[in-house]
């Protein structure tokens, strides 16, 4: 017998999802900022490692973004599949097309928007990522999981509370043996499950609502541990160690659900300003724009250096304008494109 309560967050807006999607959309403007910085000094410097810290930290942005989805799907009762891929899969859908084609139109000319370039396109948006805009594997995942969330959603709400936490328990196990299986020169069978992000959408559901106090303390002090090892770790203690604090592995997903769950404990005490809310409404488009705008806008055209002023001088003023710059391009590209496009899909 099913015992999951009740999880209809159409009736009971979640504020702390306003928090968290200001700060996943700020960490990636950050993760490819300091990551960009980090490139151009010599390994195992000062600044190198605490660029690498940063780096380090704001990769969380990935599993923030999952975690998101997953405490903001996963709950939903009786939502028809029709009604869900009509409305909400399009609103990820949509969106990846159109800046897609923005992306390949910019680099390639605009010859792409003909009709006797139509099926080439497509042929590129399906097969995923454009070299234009790399980031994009991570909208291509979130994709995957909306594919799944269906099933998902039938499997939580058909098993109790105890065999849920047991497969997060295996998802953590699974995914501590891809990541430390290679120091012992075994190659990790599991990749194929600790890629496709599955578990990084589950643990958004149960750190939304399923696990107790106790439990989400041990989740902060978890990622606090783990953020402590991995600076330890980056200044030089570890080598390779790009290999082990990458995004599924069990550091990131602890540092992930402990900002998680800091910000979650924290928004309870405040009120979402307009600033809050306009960033969350369009931090999914800023995350799908800001590549351009920080490669191309920022650097070329403003010529925004990310090492002036030292390492945080040019990094803060980079994101600070990547920022803005995105957001504006966001609301923009929302306003004349995406809002006519995505209007069929809403109408009830």
């Amino acid at each position: 017998m099913n015992n999951h309560s009740s999880g209809n967050i159409s009736k009971n807006r979640k504020i702390y999802i306003d928090y968290l999607r200001v700060a996943a959309t700020v960490f990636v403007i950050g993760v490819h900022t300091v990551s960009l910085a980090s490139s151009m000094l010599e390994r195992g410097t000062v600044s190198f490692q605490v660029l690498e810290t940063f780096d380090f930290l704001f990769l969380s942005c990935n599993l923030l973004f999952i975690m998101i989805s997953g405490a903001l799907l996963l709950p939903v009762q009786g939502e028809r599949v029709g009604v869900f891929f009509r409305k909400r899969f399009s609103k990820v859908a949509i969106p990846l097309v159109v800046y897609y084609i923005f992306y390949v139109c910019a680099k390639e000319g605009i010859q792409w928007i003909s009709p006797n370039h139509w099926f080439a396109l497509l042929k590129r948006i399906l097969i995923g990522a454009p070299e234009e805009a790399p980031h994009f594997w991570l909208v291509y995942v979130i994709l995957w999981l909306y594919v799944l969330t269906p099933f998902l959603r039938w499997l939580l709400w058909n098993i109790p509370d105890t065999v849920f936490y047991g497969v997060m328990a295996v998802i953590f196990a699974v995914c501590a043996l891809d990541t430390y299986l290679p120091l012992a020169g075994i190659a990790s069978p599991f990749g194929w499950f600790v890629d496709s992000f599955v578990g990084a959408f589950l643990l958004g559901y149960l750190l939304d609502g399923k696990c107790s106090r106790k439990v989400e303390n041990l989740f902060l002090a978890g990622g606090a541990v783990s953020f402590l090892l991995s600076c330890y770790w980056i200044a030089g203690v570890g080598e390779n160690y790009e290999n082990y604090l990458y995004n599924n592995s069990p550091s990131m997903l602890l540092l992930s659900a402990a900002i998680f769950l800091l910000v979650k404990r924290l928004a309870k005490e405040w009120n979402t300003s307009a600033v809050v809310a306009f960033l969350g409404k369009y931090s999914y488009s800023i995350l799908l724009i800001h590549w351009g705008v920080l490669h191309f806008v920022v650097k070329q055209l403003l010529h925004v250096n990310v090492l002036s002023g030292g390492i945080w001088g040019g990094c803060l003023l980079m994101m600070a304008l990547t920022l803005v710059i995105s957001a504006a391009g966001a609301f923009i590209v929302d306003k004349v494109f995406l809002q006519w496009l995505e209007l069929p899909f809403c109408k009830k």
